[in-house]
């Protein structure tokens, strides 16, 4: 096990208003769903200063859903462009990508029992909110590069499973109301 600290930067995301000619998508917790993706709605609303250049998210940036209950990790989204991620988001910097994978780091980083570790560690009265100091405290399990892709490759068959099961489930609802209606239009 390992301290956050010890294998990334963290810092937090940057209040930027919305700007005429925008240039930069500006990364809000209600701009991913509950799996943690991101929603095809997001575009550009602000334009990033130099001196604000700094919180230009890289492809290997994590964000951590900080405030509110919805404690969820995503890779940062580079391919919209140009991204920066607001106050409500923990950005996680990985120092040294062959010591740790972003996409094994984000995958532990969401199960249940690890949602629930950071949960306890949220404080808060009216909002709950994890803390850069408790997240860099926060231990990592650091196995071997070969055992973290198999981790990876386990999580991504999972989430495929997941997205099948509710591809069913939508068919399934879709042919009963056909079936519903068809019955109900044939009985008057």
């Amino acid at each position: 096990m390992v301290k956050l600290k010890d294998i990334a930067t963290i810092q937090t995301g940057v209040y930027l208003k919305s700007t005429p000619s925008p240039d930069t998508c500006y990364l809000q917790v209600n701009d991913f769903d509950e799996e943690g993706n991101i929603r095809p709605t997001v575009r550009p609303t602000t334009t990033v200063s130099s001196k604000a250049a700094r919180h230009l998210l890289t492809e290997s940036d994590l964000l951590l859903a900080a405030k509110g209950g919805k404690n969820f990790c995503a890779i940062a989204p580079t391919q919209l462009g140009p991204c920066v991620a607001s106050p409500s988001f923990l950005i996680i910097r990985i120092d040294d990508p062959t010591r740790i994978l972003p996409e094994y780091l984000c995958g532990f980083l969401n199960l249940p029992s690890t949602r629930q570790l950071l949960t306890a560690q949220a404080q808060g009265s009216a909002i709950a909110s994890l803390s850069k100091a408790d997240l860099e405290e926060f231990e990592i399990p650091l196995p071997p590069l070969e055992r973290q892709r198999a981790c990876i490759a386990l999580t991504r068959l999972h989430r495929r499973e997941q997205a099948l099961y509710k591809a069913i489930a939508e068919r399934r609802r879709q042919i009963t109301d056909y079936k519903l209606t068809k019955i109900y239009k044939d009985e008057r």
